[in-house]
């Protein structure tokens, strides 16, 4: 049963449902909501304190099994396909870790969204891409339909590369005194750069358009092509990597089409093509973390 209270955000309980800022008219609904609320995550901590008997050598866990942290190879399970593309479904779950060995550099976060990107695209190669980091969440449940009528509603997709959320914090000291909220830099630094293309994207919260990750210039330009302005196969995978299934799906999206070319597809056909991206030697001799997606030209998280 859902409630519709007037408050001042839509979700996060801990948050929107304090008293002090509860009507007295919605008192008992509160009461009712916040009780539920407690119940579900005292589940949810209970669940997490009770084991799980399985064994490594079902297929299912075979591949986790003598791994360590900062060695072993890539994973990918398929957790829940959406085969319906239902709008009322839960959309595709794919679980991915991407192979670490100490000999090669995993560059961190950018590392990993590059990986994401790669894997995302041979599976699915949807036109957008979201990335939220584990410990952010959104208040506004609208959040999606506000990014895709920003992207989708431009008259050119050069006017629209990204749409990002700002960061914003709780509990944090008045007035920001050490500037870790990011207080200046979102509202006053971003705002005064909106007509220079705007601030760049900043870690996390942001809806991505693939083909700009991909090399699309505001423009209209993609380096890729060179100065012939074709997209030849040997551009593709001097660039791309020498992936067939992810460097034709690259090649789709920057032609003007998306997704896969033989739609309806099964994910899990599109693991083997997922994994190959996802492997530490990949990246050699291609221009990924330099001229396409995530640089690697500084530390980063």
């Amino acid at each position: 049963m859902v409630f519709k209270l007037e408050l001042p955000l839509d979700t996060s309980p801990e948050s929107c449902y304090h008293p002090m800022i509860i009507q007295r008219s919605s008192y008992k609904k509160y009461r009712k909501i916040m009780g539920e609320y407690e119940e579900l995550r005292r589940r949810i901590e209970d669940a997490t304190l009770k084991s799980i008997s399985y064994e490594f050598s079902t297929a299912d866990f075979v591949a986790f099994s003598n791994i360590k942290k900062g060695s072993h190879p890539t994973i990918i399970k398929v957790i829940l396909e959406n085969k319906e593309s239902r709008s009322d479904g839960l959309p595709h779950l794919v679980y991915v870790s991407r192979e670490k060995d100490p000999k090669h550099p995993h560059h961190y976060k950018a590392g990993a969204m590059n990986v994401l990107t790669r894997v995302s695209g041979a599976m699915t190669n949807a036109p957008f891409m979201l990335n939220v980091d584990c410990d952010m969440y959104a208040n506004n449940p609208l959040i999606f339909h506000h990014a895709m009528c920003l992207l989708l509603g431009s008259k050119n997709e050069q006017d629209c590369g990204f749409v990002q959320s700002p960061q914003c914090f709780y509990d944090g000291l008045k007035d920001d005194p050490f500037g870790n909220q990011l207080v200046v830099l979102y509202k006053y630094l971003g705002s005064g750069i909106a007509g220079l293309q705007g601030p760049t994207y900043s870690g996390t919260g942001c809806f991505h358009r693939r083909k700009v990750i991909y090399g699309l210039w505001p423009d209209g330009r993609m380096e890729i092509k060179g100065r012939s302005g074709k997209l030849t196969d040997e551009r593709i995978q001097k660039t791309f990597g020498n992936s067939k299934e992810f460097t034709t799906t690259a090649a789709r999206l920057l032609s003007g089409l998306s997704g896969i070319s033989h739609c309806p597809y099964d994910l899990l056909n599109r693991v083997e093509a997922a994994q190959e991206v996802a492997t530490c030697s990949y990246e050699y001799g291609t221009s990924w973390g330099t001229k396409v997606s995530c640089k690697y030209l500084e530390q980063q998280e």
